[in-house]
Parts: C-alpha cells; structure tokens; sequence
C-alpha cells in the first residue's frame, strides 16, 4: 500500500517555473519547508545554513504545486531581487529577476577579488561571472594541521582568462595549522606550489615557521595575505616583513552568523567583553589591525570567504584595489600591495584627502587642516560610518560626509561603515592614508607594547610545547617569536607622539 501511494504522488500533474535571467546569478529557489530546488545544469553549493545555486542562464524546473520563495543575488554592487509565488498543478509560471547594477564599480576603476576560495577549478568561470568577481585566486594546494590536503593539479595553466575583466589562478596555496600551531597564512600568484617542509623533510603542524614558506613565495614574486590578523605568528610576521596585506574581513562572518569561537584555534585572547558578540568580532578584529598599523607598517587590507569550506558563496568578502591602468591580475596584486583598496562584505567605501590623497598615498603634515571625503554605498540600510585616526574614531555619521580635521600627531586615517540589521555584521574598512610630519615618529609605543606582550606569551607556549621533532624545529619557531620582539621593543622605545 506504501509503495502505491508513493507511485500515485510522483504522477501527480506538476508546475513549471521557468527562470529568465539575463547574465549568470546565484539563486535560492525554495520551497514552503525552505528546501532549495535546483534545476539542472546549475551549480549547487551546500554548507551549514547557506544553500544556493549559481546558473549561467534562463531555465525551466518542474516543481510540485506549492508556495515558493525565489531570491537572486550577484554580489555587493548589485541590488538583489525576491519574489513569492504559488503555483498551481499544470501551471506554467515565468520570474524574470532584475538585478540593477547599482553602484558598477570597474567603471570607477575599482576591481574585486576574494582571496580565499577553496572552489573546485571547473567551477570557478561560472562563479566568477555569476558574482563580478574581477579576480579569484583559487587555493589548490591546502595545508591542513600539518599534512598536505590538497596538491594543485600541474596541467593547469597559472593564470586563465574568462574575459577581459574577469581572470582567475590555479596556483595559490593555504598553509593553515591551527590550535597550537602557528596560525594560517595564503600564498597568492604562485606559478608552482611552495614545497610543505624545508630541504628534503616534509613539514609539520609547527615546522617550518611560516616565515619559511614567506620567504619561499617571494622567490616567485608571490604575495602573503595574513588569512586573519588574528592569529598567533601574525604580528611576529608583520615586524619581519612577511605580510602582504591583511585579512580582516575574513571568513568567520558569511551571510546567515558570525563564528564567535576563537581560543581553542590559536587566536589572540579576546581582552575586552564585547569582543565576544557578532558586531564584536568584526571590532576586535580591527582593533588588532588599527594597532599593527599603530607600530609604523604599511599594511593593506584584504578580505576572504573560505567558499567550499565555510557557509558563504564565493565572493561574500572582498577587497576592491582602485587601478590607475587597465585590469589584470598583476596590476590588481601591485595595487592591493600599495594599499590602494578596501575590504568589505556590503558597503562600496571610499576615502580622500584633499580630493587627491587616498588609502596608500602618504600626505606630508606642515600644519594644515585636511579635508575628508567619506562616501559609502550599499544596496542595504547603512548604519553608520566612523573615520579613524590612529586607532580613534574622530567622526561619526550615519551617511556620506565631508569634513576639515587637524589630525596632530602624525600615523594614519582609514574609514570604515557598517550596515543596519543583517544577522552578520555587513561592513567595510578601508586601507589607511599615511600621515607624517618632518621630525616626529609615527609609532604609537603602546601598540609596540601590546604585541610584545603578545609575542612573549606565544614564545612561552612554544619553550614548554611537546610536539617539536626536534630542538632544532623548536629553535627555529623561537626565533621568529624573539626576532619579532626585537623589533617591537625598538618601537616602544620611539617617542610618544600622541597629542
């Protein structure tokens, strides 16, 4: 009897839905239960709480009759587009989503890449069209918790072309061991994979320090990107020279939550309270930014997802670097690489100074009042903007503004904004503008002395850690940690230039 009114179910008269899209769009076709129907010839991506599917055209389904919720999305530039309908037995129905191109940034000679994908490479032309994501370094090789997960394919060539805006790698690389290894850091534009090890040894979960396999990219004109500032050997990384940019909209925030748990991966402890909520992660994390940036480095913002790893679809967090020649993926790394960008996962952010200076630029301080320029963009509710002065919120608004400042003690400025009601928090952080002033240090010695205590406390760890196969590998993680030290005291002993 089952098996019969089984049959009588399948045969009953079902609906069709035909979907009319007009350029590749990621899609959540769901059903009253909230269960995601996906067509053929689509790309389904299931992960926690996010279930899509990204299609590059038009295309039928054949649905039972119900209530259906259908919602399209493109990425940030783009206003998103939902609608609810029923439909009826033998039904034919047609949506036609329309996804204005709100804010079409690579007119404005901005581009977008995600820095972290862990996307299979056949998936990657669709992805990339269906999100505007201009560039999409692919991670191929994978290093997880001290073993070789992933190999990049080695008949792929390098760098591949979708069009003339839109290009992505097959050579990157993640290094990633966590709890009481050192922390996680991406090798972005490799022509070939850094060997996991050092000479003819395979590596481990805490040797060789990621300083090595730094080290080992530059030998191929690659770039570091600090996967999240937050992780152990990260400020010992920044003092030596080994980080190209920074992540800090990173993959602990995609569309649906906020991943709160940090400890027990080997991140800094959280010192504040508040730190310990969904906007508080996003601030704890540029927190620990603004003070890097504090202690004197010119370090760049960067952004990543973790698609195919964590719950979010692949370009959910970007960065933008604003190009002064025509797009390619050398052009938009040297451009990241000066600082020329910001990191988002809502807001388009921009900043200025004087109507010419913007993040990467230095503005020699003689005195002046500066005017700034803070404009942001989004297709949500944006909350409010905040302009930073070294560390400091200087200004507070709810939407673009313009204002003059007399910033005092030389350092930097950098804006960031963040959006209204998402159940993540959406928000964007610029790269600084550099501030200097003939005969005064920038080094606030207070940062210095946050991540001496910072080094010491992970330099212990490692005196009394069991794990090393040898001396010498214990040895070799020290130096880091003490080389690190070395260079911050010498920081905390420059002038104090706060006003």
């Amino acid at each position: 009897m089952l098996l019969t009114i089984t049959c009588i179910f399948a045969l009953l008269p079902a609906a069709t839905l035909e979907v009319r899209l007009s350029s590749p769009t990621r899609i959540y076709l769901t059903n009253a239960k909230g269960e995601l129907q996906v067509p053929a010839n689509a790309v389904a991506y299931r992960k926690g709480k996010e279930e899509h599917f990204s299609i590059a055209q038009t295309f039928t389904i054949a649905l039972p009759a119900g209530a259906y919720t259908l919602h399209a999305e493109k990425g940030p530039e783009y206003q998103p587009f939902t609608a609810q309908f029923t439909l009826a037995e033998n039904q034919k129905h047609t949506v036609q989503p329309v996804l204005p191109h709100r804010f079409p940034m690579n007119s404005r000679g901005w581009y977008s890449a995600d820095m972290h994908v862990h996307r299979p490479v056949p998936e990657i032309p669709l992805l990339a069209m269906t999100e505007d994501l201009n560039y999409t370094p692919a991670i191929t090789a994978w290093v997880w918790q001290g073993a070789q997960r992933e190999r990049s394919p080695t008949n792929l060539n390098p760098l591949q072309r979708i069009d003339g805006k839109h290009y992505f790698s097959t050579v990157n690389m993640e290094i990633e061991r966590l709890e009481h290894g050192p922390g996680a850091i991406n090798l972005i534009g490799l022509f070939e994979p850094v060997f996991f090890g050092f000479g003819a040894h395979s590596g481990d979960w805490l040797f060789p320090p990621n300083s090595h396999f730094a080290q080992q990219a530059r030998t191929q004109r690659a770039y570091i990107d600090a996967e999240k500032i937050m992780w152990r050997d990260i400020p010992a990384l920044a003092a030596l020279g080994h980080i190209d940019f920074a992540g800090v909209v990173h993959n602990h925030f995609n569309r649906h939550n906020v991943l709160l748990e940090t400890d027990r991966w080997g991140m800094a402890p959280k010192d504040k309270p508040e730190y310990r909520t969904g906007e508080g992660m996003a601030l704890w994390t540029l927190d620990i930014y603004y003070r890097l940036l504090n202690c004197g480095f010119h370090l760049p913002v960067s952004a990543g997802s973790a698609s195919g790893v964590m719950a979010s679809p692949i370009g959910y967090n970007r960065v933008y670097a604003h190009l002064q020649q025509p797009f390619n993926p050398a052009a938009f790394l040297d451009t990241m690489k000066q600082g020329r960008s910001f990191a988002t996962n809502g807001p388009m952010l921009f900043l200025t100074a004087d109507n010419r200076a913007e993040p990467g630029d230095t503005v020699v301080l003689t005195g002046q009042t500066l005017h700034i320029e803070v404009t942001a963009e989004t297709t949500g509710s944006l909350h409010r903007i905040e302009l930073i002065h070294n560390g400091r919120i200087i200004h507070t608004a709810s939407k673009s503004f313009a204002i003059d400042i007399a910033p005092g003690a030389p350092g930097w400025l950098a804006a960031r904004a963040f959006e209204n009601g998402a159940p993540s928090p959406r928000f964007a952080q610029t790269s600084p503008i550099y501030l200097t002033r003939p005969g005064q240090s920038v080094v606030q010695p207070a940062g210095a002395r946050y991540f001496i205590q910072w080094l010491e406390r992970e330099a212990a760890l490692y005196r009394t850690e069991t794990r090393f196969r040898s001396a010498a590998h214990r040895k070799a993680m020290l130096h880091l940690f003490e080389s690190a030290i070395a260079v911050y005291r010498k920081l905390a002993a420059a002038e104090n230039t706060q006003p």
